[in-house]
Parts: structure tokens; C-alpha cells; sequence
């Protein structure tokens, strides 16, 4: 009988952890759905103030503007996004591999990197494996808004100004279907102008006070969107891995349930065979 009662502690257990899985799932698919809504919004906006800026450099091949200046990499900025918490599969853990591995190549190419993680799993690990990191845009996933992306921007911006820093690197997960999340890695600065894109129609002959004065004021909004994109695009990419990994755990614990009822019924039908033929047995022996 031992061995029934363990088998029905493990099957209250299971049924326990299932609820949990079901609920977590059903938790990050509503929030997967409100997130996409979310990245449609900022692609839009983000694509419509590129299109603004690309268009003061169409036609100015001697505009000059720091934030564009291609220089010696020297020192490097990386800025890994991670999630706040855990159960989402290899989400976390592919961005501190792809992080280690991009440490890797620039040591390897004489540059020095700083460690701006974002999220505090990917701070965490960083943390224990023994590399000193910066704190600045390690909160931008709790209760996320432009206002924490624009004082993270301005905060790189000025690194690279003043030239305490050559280039600036972003690591996320962009999202291509619910079950599928694509780690990508995109240089926030220098900007670099797409050239792939259809040009800009059309271009802007005039600006006041000048392009210059212009790409000032506009700039930092760019880099405050973008950061924003990468912040949205991680979070919908992070619900939906966690999404995944629920279901998989979900039906894992069916699988499991199924297994556990049958080993106790099977083991509950011996117990109750093993009774009788002790019963059958001691009535023999009286006669």
C-alpha cells in the first residue's frame, strides 16, 4: 500500500502543477495579444519618424551630424534585452550566450565592451559570471514608457558624444510567429542610414533653423522610439516563449497524469487481487 499512496501523492501533485501551467499559459497569451497590439503601434510611428529623418540626410551627402560619424571602435556598448522572470524557456539563456559570444569577438578585436543589460535576468547572470555591469537601462521592462527609454538614450548619447564610447549594440528577440522568437543584434550608433530602403519622397529642400538644428531636436526621439521598439519587441517575444514553454509543460504533465492513473489503477487492482487471494487462501486452510 505504500506504494499506492505515493503514486496518488504524485498524482495530486501533477494535477496541482497543471493548474498552474494552464494558468501561466493563459496569463501570457492574453498578454502576448496586448503586446503585438503594442508593436504595430510603435513599427508605425517608428517607421514614419525614420522616414523624417532619413529624409534630411536625402540629397545632403555633406551633412555632417556626430551620431552618424563612423569612427575606430575602441570601446563598445552593449545593451542585451532579457526578461524580468523566468519560465520561458531558452529566452534568457540564448541572449547571455549570444552576450558572451560578442565579448568574445571584440576582445578579440582590441575593443573594450560596457554591459548595459536590460532586464534582470540577463543582470543577474552577468552579475555571477564575474562582469562588471551598468545599471542605467536595467529597469526599462518594469512598467515600460518612453520616458525610461528617452533618459536611457540621452545617457548613450552623451557616452558617445563626449567619445567614452565608439558604437553602440542592441541584442533582442524579435518576434516572427508565436512559436518562433529570432535573437537580432542592430547597432543603435553610429546611425547608419538604410540603404536597402526605397528612397524618400520627397526630400526636404529647405529646414529652419537649419538640417543641423533639426537632427538635434529630432534625434534623440529616434533613438527614444527605437529603444522603445526593442524594449516592446522583447516583451512580446517573451510572452510569447513563456507562452510556448507552458504548453509544452501543460501537455507534459497530461502525458504524465495519464502514465501516473494507469500505474495506479494497475497498482490498486493488485492490492485488491492480492487481498482477495489472502482471503480465499485463509478460508481454504480453515476447511
Amino acid at each position: 500500500m505504500g506504494s499506492l499512496r505515493e503514486t496518488k501523492n504524485r498524482i495530486v501533485s501533477v494535477q496541482n502543477t497543471l493548474k498552474i501551467t494552464s494558468a501561466m499559459k493563459l496569463i501570457a497569451s492574453a498578454k502576448f495579444h496586448q503586446s503585438q497590439i503594442a508593436v504595430k503601434k510603435v513599427q508605425m510611428y517608428e517607421k514614419n519618424l525614420r522616414g523624417l529623418l532619413n529624409g534630411l540626410f536625402e540629397g545632403r551627402d555633406g551633412l555632417e551630424f556626430v551620431y552618424t560619424n563612423v569612427r575606430p571602435v575602441k570601446r563598445v556598448a552593449l545593451v542585451p534585452f532579457s526578461s524580468d522572470t523566468g519560465l520561458c524557456g531558452s529566452f534568457n539563456s540564448n541572449v547571455l550566450k549570444e552576450v558572451e559570444l560578442l565579448i568574445g569577438n571584440y576582445h578579440q578585436e582590441g575593443a573594450e565592451v560596457l554591459l548595459y543589460p536590460v532586464g534582470e535576468k540577463v543582470t543577474h547572470s552577468l552579475v555571477r559570471a564575474g562582469y562588471p555591469i551598468q545599471e542605467d537601462g536595467r529597469r526599462l521592462l518594469d512598467k515600460p514608457s518612453t520616458n525610461k527609454c528617452r533618459a536611457f538614450g540621452i545617457t548613450l548619447m552623451k557616452a558617445f558624444h563626449t567619445g567614452e564610447i565608439d558604437k553602440v549594440v542592441i541584442v533582442y528577440h524579435k518576434l516572427k510567429s508565436a512559436s518562433r522568437q529570432m535573437l537580432t543584434q542592430e547597432v543603435l550608433l553610429p546611425y547608419v542610414l538604410p540603404k536597402d530602403e526605397t528612397p524618400i519622397k520627397p526630400q526636404y529642400l529647405m529646414t529652419e533653423p537649419s538640417p543641423v538644428s533639426f537632427l538635434k531636436l529630432v534625434f534623440p526621439q529616434v533613438l527614444t522610439i527605437r529603444l522603445y521598439q526593442a524594449v516592446s519587441d522583447s516583451l512580446v517575444s517573451e510572452h510569447a516563449a513563456r507562452m510556448t514553454a507552458m504548453q509544452i509543460a501543460t501537455d507534459n504533465a497530461n502525458d504524465l497524469l495519464k502514465e501516473l492513473t494507469i500505474l495506479y489503477n494497475k497498482t490498486r487492482q493488485q492490492a485488491i487481487t492480492a487481498e482477495i487471494l489472502d482471503l480465499v487462501g485463509g478460508r481454504i486452510r480453515r476447511h
